[in-house]
């Protein structure tokens, strides 16, 4: 937004000093200066507060608040820290721009974060009752009837406009016999490309499985089936283009340069760790999943 301070601060054309910064977040210190390392995180896209921020943009952005406040913790000297931010002219937000706060935290620092307020008159009964809702139901789709021996991801990517707005979608289905759950996946880009989103729908559906095995939820390098309806994935797997264009230096047979590079180095990567076996399914027919797995990334770039 041309008159936000934060969004100048973020391109630059307001001086900051700078504690993090990623492509999702830019993080520096407040210039209040009141709190040894109080740090302010905005989002590097433009949302007035959490009214509007859309939940998976938000997801990101509190990971990385969450890395930064450990990073206090584990590489700074501090022992743990506070988080708040305030949505709406009538809860103080002073700048209207999505924004958290983190300070640092050291046992008898001397700042004191919480207040009284008192009693209400009314009672929790009485609040609870006014307060409470129910969210909206929503049909929970099942897919254990597509559980195998190994485990299985169904993953697509689409764009709207190529390049566009874009988003990937993907379902993981653990192994038979799995305590654990099947489960969803999505996300996306402003400025992307079908191909872009076919390959990090399953950059991330492996790093899902990665992420559970570094949390002791299963065993490590265990194999994996790929079902996605892009031919451009499955293809470079399968008939050997991948290594043709290592070989070539990362060259296609016409002598250009591989698009995407970045995208299938990281897959590569990934793949590297346990055997993933790629199979081709036809998009928009009468797969459940893979229809799915359509309607989670359409829905990025719909919402």
């Amino acid at each position: 937004m041309k008159d936000c301070l934060f969004c100048k601060i973020v391109k630059g054309d307001v001086s900051s000093y700078k504690v993090y910064e990623d492509e999702n977040v830019y993080a520096f210190l407040d210039v209040a200066n009141d709190v040894y390392g109080h740090t302010l995180v905005v989002p590097k896209k433009h949302y007035e507060n959490l009214m509007d921020c859309p939940d998976r943009t938000l997801g990101k952005i509190m990971a990385s608040v969450k890395k930064i406040g450990n990073h206090f913790v584990n590489d700074c000297g501090f022992e743990g820290y506070n988080t708040f931010n305030n949505n709406g002219k009538s809860a103080e937000q002073a700048i209207m721009h999505l924004h958290f706060h983190i300070y640092p935290r050291k046992t008898n620092d001397g700042i004191k974060i919480s207040q009284d307020f008192g009693k209400q008159e009314k009672s929790l009964e009485e609040i609870s009752k006014e307060l409470y809702f129910e969210d909206e139901k929503t049909e929970k789709l099942d897919f254990s009837s597509y559980r195998e021996e190994c485990d299985v991801l169904y993953t697509d990517g689409a764009c709207s406009g190529n390049p566009g707005k874009g988003g990937y979608g993907g379902v993981y289905l653990p192994k038979l016999n799995s305590n654990l759950e099947c489960q969803e996946f999505s996300g996306g880009d402003d400025n992307t490309t079908n191909n872009r989103m076919e390959l990090m729908a399953v950059i991330e559906g492996l790093k899902l499985i990665e992420d559970k095995e570094e949390s002791g939820f299963k065993e490590k390098g265990e194999k994996v089936k790929v079902y996605s309806d892009s031919a451009y994935v499955v293809n470079a797997f399968n008939q050997n283009w991948l290594n043709n264009w290592k070989k070539n230096g990362w060259r296609s047979s016409g002598g250009g340069e591989v698009l995407n590079i970045d995208l299938w180095k990281e897959l590569l990567s990934l793949t590297e760790k346990r055997e993933v076996e790629f199979i081709k399914v036809k998009g928009h027919s009468d797969n459940a999943l893979n229809n799915r797995c359509d309607a989670l990334a359409t829905s990025y770039y719909k919402e």
